[in-house]
């Protein structure tokens, strides 16, 4: 009795080669194994979309979702308004997936200023200019200044803007001081009070004759340590400091005046 058709399906192929000449050499076997129908292959359906075209959908499959800016999601509402940083507008802190952070570059689920208020990220879009302002601050810090494109900022460009956002820091602890100034009471001081007392004695007339000395002396030094430290660094290193300390130093003013 021969297999019977069910077995016959399951068998395995086989093509020999029907080359007849005697040389044997390139011929070939060749087993083929019948494969299982996959997975995708069983999700096939057909459906006629026209039938006077003979138009058929065999296969369709839900597109993958990239990732995108929050206000670009095509799942969740997105509501634009220039810069309200108060609270989320609407539904914008809903998020799904691939949504990203517009300010921080990445993905919101991770962004710690989502929701905080005052900040609130999830409302940031591109068509606001203070949006776009607080992004470009946020991936240049303190680079911004200089207006460079965010392609053209290399790892020399951010060493050199991390040295000078410490040196700024630091600078306004200095400048803060020397705005202050420091008060240095005269040694003698003749008293007008009455009753007199002592030149010297009078904590009013002390008061009064007290003078106050402003020292630019600590600021200098910091810069000078700061531009020396420049040198040290690679050239677009140092073009970045040398051209921030220049123009933090043109803001200050003489408060004697």
């Amino acid at each position: 009795m021969g297999p019977s058709k069910g077995e016959e399906e399951e068998q395995s192929v086989i093509l020999i080669s029907d080359d007849e000449a005697e040389n044997t050499l390139g011929s070939s076997v060749l087993v083929v194994d019948p494969l299982e129908k996959s997975a995708l292959e069983e999700e096939k359906s057909e459906e006629v979309v026209d039938e006077e075209c003979e138009l058929m959908v065999t296969f369709c499959k839900q597109a993958n979702v990239m990732p995108h800016a929050r206000y670009d999601c095509t799942i969740h509402l997105f509501e634009r308004t220039e810069c309200d940083t108060c609270s989320p507008l609407g539904k914008n802190a809903d998020i799904c997936d691939q949504c990203y952070c517009y300010i921080c570059d990445k993905l919101a689920a991770e962004c710690q200023n989502w929701t905080t208020s005052s900040l609130c990220h999830c409302n940031a879009h591109n068509k606001s200019k203070f949006w776009k302002d607080q992004r470009d601050f946020a991936l240049a810090g303190v680079l911004v200044m200089f207006n460079l494109e965010l392609t053209d900022i290399d790892a020399d460009l951010r060493h050199g803007g991390s040295l000078l956002i410490k040196f700024i820091q630091e600078l306004s602890v200095e400048y803060n001081k020397y705005l202050v100034g420091e008060k240095i009471p005269p040694t003698q001081h003749e008293c007008i009070c009455l009753p007199k007392l002592p030149a010297g004695q009078c904590n009013i007339c002390r008061s009064r004759n007290t003078e106050v000395v402003y020292k630019y002396s600590g600021v200098f030094a910091l810069v000078t340590r700061f531009l020396n430290q420049a040198e040290q660094e690679s050239p677009k290193a140092a073009a970045v400091m040398y051209l921030g300390a220049a123009k933090e130093i043109a803001l200050h003013k003489d408060p004697a005046l």
